[in-house]
C-alpha cells in the first residue's frame, strides 16, 4: 500500500530538532527523506533523541564551505520536491543553497526555512534555542508567578511545535503545488509556533482578569496537582462546571454547587477564596493515597490522572494501544525503545521505515543512484572530504 507522501522526496538540511523533527515526521508517511550533514554531523548526534528525530532516512555527508559540495547540494535540490533547512536567517544564502537560487533550479520545489524568531524583524539575526524563545515569549515568568523566580521547562516546546507547524505548512504548499504547479516558500519560527500553541492565554481585551499563577502546581484549585496520603502526585482537571458538580457530589458536598466560596468553578474561583479552597481540597486528598483517589474519582468520570515519571511513559497500556511504541536496533546500542507514528491515518497509515542514519552511511548511494555519480567521481570526493 502506498503511503500519503510516496514518490516525494525531501532533503533535509536541519539540523538540532526542529528540521529533522519535521522531516521526519513527514518520512513516516512514505517521503524518501535525505539528511544532508556537514562532515562532523549534526550537533545533536551525541544527544539521544538523535535517533527519533533523523529515523527513517537515508544521510549523506556534505561540506556546503567547498564549492564542490555546494554544487552537489544545488544538483539534488533539482530532484527534489521539498527542502527544509533551519540555519540562521541568511546562512543559506552564504552557502549556496538559498530560496532565490534553489527557486531558479526548481521552481516546483517546496522551500521551508525553520528560524528562531523570524526573516525579519528587530530579533532576526539573534541565536535562539528554546529556552531563548520561552522566556522571549513570557513563558517562564507566566509558569513561575510574577513574584516568583522563573521556572526553566526542560522540554524543548518551541522546537518541537515548530517541526508540526512546518510539517502542515509543507504538506499544505504541495496541495497548493497541484493546483498552481510552482512550488513557494515556507516560512515558520519557533516564536511563532509557540505564539500558535499558547493561542488562549494570547488574548488581550479591555478588563481583562488576569489569574496570578503562584503555585507551581497549579493556581486554579479544580485544575491542579495534589498529593494523596502516601505523598504521590497526581492531576485534578475539572474542565467545565459538569465535573466539578460531579466532584461535589462524590465529596458528598451539594451545598458546594450554591456556595459563593467556589462561585465562577472551575476556572474563575479567584484569590483569596481560591487559597481557601486549595487548603480544603489538599485536606481532603491526604486523607486516602493517590492510587485510592484515582479509583474513586475515574470512576465518577472525573478527569484526573497520576503524576507519573517520564521512564514509565513507554509501558503505559494507553500508549502501548496506541501503537506509540517501537523498537529498532541502533548500531553500538542494540534494541531501542522509541515513540512511535503519532499521525494514524486509516487508508494510508504511516510507519517507522528505519533507524536513524550512521554519518554519511548513504552518501555513495545517494550519489550514484540519484546524480549518476560514477565510483570513480565518488572515491574523488571522499579523498577531497566533500563527502
Amino acid at each position: 500500500m502506498e503511503q500519503a507522501l510516496s514518490g516525494m522526496r525531501i532533503l533535509d538540511f536541519g539540523q538540532y530538532i526542529a528540521g529533522p523533527f519535521a522531516a521526519m515526521l513527514l518520512a513516516e508517511h512514505g517521503a524518501e527523506v535525505i539528511k544532508i550533514e556537514r562532515p562532523g554531523g549534526d550537533p545533536c548526534r551525541d544527544r539521544p533523541g538523535f535517533m527519533v528525530w533523523n529515523r527513517s532516512k537515508k544521510g549523506i555527508t556534505l561540506d556546503l564551505k567547498k564549492e564542490e559540495g555546494r554544487k552537489i547540494a544545488r544538483d539534488l535540490a533539482k530532484h527534489a520536491d521539498i527542502l527544509i533547512e533551519n540555519f540562521r536567517p541568511g546562512m543559506a544564502d552564504k552557502l549556496g543553497i538559498g530560496y532565490e537560487t534553489i527557486r531558479q533550479l526548481n521552481p516546483r520545489l517546496v522551500y521551508c526555512s525553520i528560524s528562531g524568531f523570524g526573516r525579519k524583524g528587530p530579533y532576526r539575526d539573534l541565536p535562539a534555542w528554546d529556552p531563548i524563545v520561552f522566556s522571549a515569549a513570557g513563558v517562564f515568568v507566566e509558569q513561575a508567578g510574577e513574584s516568583n523566580p522563573p521556572l526553566y521547562l526542560v522540554m524543548p516546546m518551541p522546537s518541537y511545535y515548530a517541526a508540526l507547524v512546518a510539517a502542515f505548512s509543507v504538506t499544505t504548499a504541495l496541495v497548493a503545488r497541484e493546483t498552481t504547479g510552482q512550488g513557494q516558500r515556507v516560512d515558520v519560527s519557533l516564536l511563532n509556533a509557540l505564539a500558535f500553541a499558547a493561542s488562549s492565554g494570547l488574548i488581550e481585551f479591555e478588563g481583562q482578569m488576569k489569574i496570578p499563577f503562584e503555585d507551581p502546581q497549579g493556581a486554579i484549585p479544580c485544575y491542579k496537582f495534589y498529593q494523596g496520603s502516601d505523598g504521590e502526585w497526581f492531576f485534578l482537571g475539572m474542565g467545565n462546571f459538569v465535573f466539578f458538580t460531579k466532584f461535589a457530589m462524590l465529596m458528598d458536598r451539594p451545598e458546594w454547587l450554591i456556595d459563593p466560596l467556589f462561585e465562577g468553578a472551575p476556572f474563575m474561583i479567584l484569590p483569596p477564596r481560591s487559597a481557601e479552597v486549595i487548603a480544603m481540597f489538599k485536606e481532603i486528598f491526604a486523607t486516602k493515597t493517590r492510587d485510592e483517589w484515582i479509583e474513586l474519582l475515574r470512576a465518577e468520570d472525573i478527569p484526573c490522572a497520576p503524576a507519573r515519571p517520564v521512564e514509565q511513559f513507554l509501558d503505559d497500556p494507553q500508549v502501548i494501544a496506541n501503537e506509540m511504541v517501537v523498537t529498532l536496533d541502533q548500531p553500538g546500542l542494540g534494541k531501542v525503545r522509541q515513540m512511535g507514528v503519532p499521525v494514524k491515518l486509516r487508508r494510508t497509515p504511516g510507519k517507522v521505515q528505519d533507524r536513524s542514519p550512521l554519518l554519511g552511511e548513504h552518501s555513495e548511494a545517494i550519489l550514484a543512484d540519484i546524480l549518476d555519480y560514477p565510483a570513480r567521481k565518488i572515491t574523488e570526493l571522499k579523498e577531497g572530504q566533500i563527502i
